[in-house]
C-alpha cells in the first residue's frame, strides 16, 4: 500500500474532527467532548438566596399591613403612653442620640472590616447600603399612606413635626433598625455571613463581641423606637412597621448582594490604590 501523503492540502473531511471536538482520526458519530458545566449547585444556592431575601420582605410587607389595620388599638395605647410620658424631658435626645450611636458603630466595624479581608469589606458595604434603601422604602411608605400623627389631632406635645411629615412608618425606627441589622451582619461573629472573616481573625472573645455587636445595637434600635412613641410623635404601629421595613430590608440585600459584592470587592483591591483604601492588609 501507498502511505498517506502528508504533503497534501487538508480537506473539509479533514478538518471537520477539530471543529466537532474530537481528535483526529476518531470514529464517525464519536460523541463530542462534553462543554464546561458550572460549578454543581450555583445556581441552586443563588435561587435559594433570592427566595429567602424575597421571604423576609414578604413578611415585613405583612407585617406593615397587619400593623396598619390595628391602628385602633394602637391609638388607644398612644393615649395611655403619651398621658405619661409626653411631658419627660429627653424623649427626642434618645431618638436622635441612639441613631447617631448606631452609625458610629457603623463606622467602628467598617474599620474593623479592613482587617478581616474583602468578603468583610463587601459585606459591610452591601449592609449600609441596605440601610439606606430601607430609609427610602419607609418614606416611599410614608409618602403612599399618609397618616396623620396622633399630635396633630389626639394629644399637644413639645416638638410635634409639622404637617405633611406623615406619621406611618416611624423612619427614625426604620434607620434604627436597619443600622442595627448592618452592625449586627457585618460585626457580630455569631451571625456573620459565611465566609465573611478568615479563621486567622476568628475573635477572642466571642460573649464581648456579642455584647457590643449584638446586644448593643439591637438596644438602641429599640430604645429609639420606644422614645418616638414616648415623646408622643409615633403610634407603636407606626414603630413596629418601621422596624420590620428596616430589618428585612438590610436582611435581603446582604442575602443577595453579599456574594456579587465581594467578587468585585476582590476584583477592584487589585489596583494598589483601591486595595489600600478597602483594605489594610493584602486580602
Amino acid at each position: 500500500m501507498t502511505p498517506p501523503d502528508s504533503s497534501r492540502p487538508s480537506t473539509l473531511l479533514d478538518r471537520s474532527d477539530a471543529s466537532l471536538g474530537t481528535s483526529p482520526g476518531a470514529m464517525p458519530g464519536a460523541a463530542p467532548r462534553p462543554l464546561p458545566e458550572e460549578p454543581a449547585g450555583a445556581s441552586s444556592q443563588a435561587a435559594g438566596q433570592v427566595l429567602v431575601a424575597v421571604s423576609w420582605l414578604v413578611g415585613a410587607a405583612l407585617v406593615v399591613l397587619v400593623a396598619r389595620l390595628l391602628r385602633g388599638p394602637s391609638e388607644a395605647l398612644y393615649l395611655a403612653i403619651t398621658a405619661r410620658t409626653a411631658e419627660l424631658p429627653g424623649s427626642g435626645l434618645v431618638a436622635e442620640g441612639g441613631v447617631l450611636v448606631l452609625l458610629g458603630l457603623c463606622a467602628v466595624v467598617a474599620w474593623r472590616s479592613r482587617r478581616a479581608g474583602a468578603s468583610a469589606v463587601a459585606t459591610t458595604l452591601v449592609a449600609g447600603v441596605g440601610a439606606v434603601a430601607a430609609y427610602a422604602a419607609s418614606e416611599a411608605v410614608k409618602s403612599l399612606v399618609r397618616q396623620p400623627r396622633g399630635c396633630w389631632e389626639l394629644v399637644e406635645v413639645a416638638h410635634c413635626p409639622a404637617a405633611g411629615d406623615w406619621s406611618f412608618p416611624s423612619n427614625h425606627t426604620a434607620i434604627a433598625f436597619a443600622l442595627a441589622t448592618a452592625v449586627v451582619l457585618a460585626g457580630a461573629p455569631a451571625v456573620r455571613v459565611p465566609g465573611a472573616v478568615p479563621a486567622r481573625h476568628a475573635y477572642r472573645s466571642p460573649l464581648r463581641e456579642i455584647a457590643v455587636w449584638v446586644v448593643l445595637p439591637v438596644a438602641l434600635a429599640v430604645a429609639v423606637a420606644t422614645a418616638r412613641v414616648a415623646e408622643g410623635v409615633h403610634f407603636s404601629h407606626d414603630v413596629v412597621a418601621g422596624a420590620a421595613v428596616g430589618v428585612a430590608v438590610v436582611v435581603a440585600a446582604v442575602t443577595v448582594l453579599a456574594g456579587p459584592a465581594t467578587v468585585a470587592v476582590t476584583a477592584a483591591c487589585r489596583v494598589e490604590g483601591v486595595r489600600r483604601v478597602l483594605l489594610a492588609r493584602p486580602a
